[in-house]
C-alpha cells in the first residue's frame, strides 16, 4: 500500500508541474467554468458567472455542469452553453478532446481540494490560462501548498466559497458589482407554485419545512420534526406548515400528518426538480431547513430562513447562508442533527416572522 501511495504522490507531483502563463485578456475571451459539483455549489458560484458576463458581454461563457445542477445552468441567461460532465473516462476523454479544440482563454477551477482527476482534465483541455480557488485540502497526505498546478490562485485567507470564487475576478482585473446569488426558473415552475399557493388564505403565514439534507447526517429526526410542528403551531393559528419533499419521499411525509395536525400541516406538491423546489421557496413566507441546497435557494430569493447545521465550524464557515434575513441553529453533534434545541428553533422562527414577514401572527 505504501508503494501505491508513493506512486500516486509521484504522479500527482508530475502532472502538477507548471509554468505560469500571462493573462490572455481581450474583449471577447472564451471562458470555461468547471461546475460539475452539487446544486448548492452552482447557486453559491452564480455571482461569479454573472459578473464575468457583465464585465465581458462579448465573451463566450461555457459551464461544465453535473446531472444534478445542469437544469439550473440551463436556465441561467448569463451562460452561453452548458456542457454535461461525463464521469467515466471512456466518455469523458472524447469530451475533453472536444473542449481542447475550442482553445479556451480561461478555465476556472472551483474545487476546494486538490483533485487528481481534475488536474488531468485540465492538462488535456490545455487552456491558455487556468484560474483556481485556493485549496483547503491536499491529496495523499500532501499539503495543498505542495500541489500548485494552475496559473493563478485566489486569496487563501478567504473562507466562504462565494467570496473565494468571486476573488477570481480580481485575477482578471474585474471589480465586483454585486455578490447576490442568481437563480432562475421557468414559467412552468412558477405556474405550478402559484397554483398551489393560491389554495391558501392570503393572511396565512406559509412556513416551508424541509426535513432532509444532502446526507443522512443532515436529516432531522422524527421526534424533533413533531416538536417543530407543534412549536410553530403554538406561535399562531395563522401558520400553515408546508412539508417540502421530493416524489420518493411522499409516503414518509404522509406519516407526519396526523388527524390532530392535518388542518395546519400540508404536503407540498412533489418537487420533481430543483427548479420546482426553487419556485415553491420563492412563494412561501419562511423556510426552515437543514443544511442543503435549499439554504442557498432561500438566500437567492432573500427569503426569511432558519437553517439547521451540525457542529462543524469549518463547513459552516465555507457554506453558511449569505442573507440578511436568516438565523442558524446548531446541533450539539458533529455528525448528526441530534441534540437540537427545538425551543431555540421556534424562538428564532418567531423573531423572523415578527421582523421580516408583513403578516399578523
Amino acid at each position: 500500500m505504501k508503494l501505491v501511495k508513493l506512486f500516486k504522490i509521484g504522479f500527482l507531483k508530475l502532472i502538477s508541474r507548471r509554468k505560469i502563463r500571462p493573462l490572455p485578456l481581450s474583449k471577447s475571451p472564451k471562458f470555461l467554468l468547471l461546475m460539475h459539483q452539487n446544486i448548492g455549489d452552482m447557486i453559491v458560484f452564480s455571482p461569479l458567472i454573472r459578473e464575468i458576463k457583465v464585465a465581458y458581454p462579448n465573451s463566450n461563457l461555457q459551464v461544465l455542469a453535473s446531472n444534478n445542477n445542469r437544469v439550473i445552468a440551463e436556465e441561467n441567461p448569463y451562460i452561453d452553453k452548458v456542457i454535461l460532465y461525463q464521469n467515466k473516462w471512456n466518455k469523458l476523454f472524447p469530451l475533453l478532446i472536444d473542449l481542447k479544440s475550442i482553445n479556451f482563454d480561461f478555465v476556472v477551477e472551483l474545487e476546494a481540494k486538490v483533485v487528481t482527476k481534475v488536474i488531468l482534465m485540465l492538462r488535456i483541455i490545455n487552456p491558455n490560462c487556468i484560474l483556481s480557488v485556493s485549496k483547503r485540502e491536499g491529496r495523499y497526505g500532501l499539503d495543498p501548498a505542495a500541489v500548485l498546478p494552475y496559473d493563478y490562485y485566489t486569496d487563501d485567507k478567504l473562507n466562504h466559497q462565494r467570496d473565494t470564487s468571486l476573488d477570481i475576478l480580481r485575477l482578471i482585473n474585474v471589480n465586483v458589482r454585486s455578490k447576490s446569488y442568481d437563480l432562475f426558473y421557468s414559467e412552468k415552475n412558477k405556474e405550478k407554485a402559484l397554483k398551489f399557493i393560491n389554495y391558501f388564505n392570503p393572511k396565512d403565514i406559509l412556513v416551508g419545512l424541509n426535513i432532509t439534507g444532502s446526507s443522512n447526517e443532515k436529516r432531522l429526526i422524527n421526534s424533533d420534526i413533531f416538536k417543530i410542528i407543534d412549536g410553530l403551531h403554538s406561535l399562531s393559528k395563522n401558520i400553515i406548515i408546508i412539508l417540502i419533499h421530493m416524489p420518493q419521499e411522499k409516503s414518509f411525509i404522509e406519516t407526519l400528518i396526523t388527524f390532530e395536525n392535518s388542518k395546519f400541516v400540508i404536503p407540498s406538491y412533489p418537487t420533481s426538480s430543483i427548479l420546482d423546489a426553487a419556485a415553491l421557496v420563492d412563494s412561501i413566507d419562511l423556510l426552515l431547513t437543514p443544511d442543503t441546497s435549499l439554504v442557498h435557494i432561500a438566500c437567492a430569493f432573500e427569503k426569511p430562513l432558519l437553517a439547521i447545521y451540525r457542529k462543524d465550524q469549518a463547513a459552516f464557515d465555507a457554506w453558511h447562508p449569505k442573507s440578511k434575513d436568516s438565523h442558524v441553529v446548531f446541533s450539539k453533534e458533529s455528525n448528526s442533527l441530534k441534540s437540537l434545541d427545538v425551543d431555540e428553533i421556534i424562538s428564532k422562527c418567531f423573531e423572523l416572522i415578527s421582523t421580516s414577514i408583513k403578516k399578523d401572527l
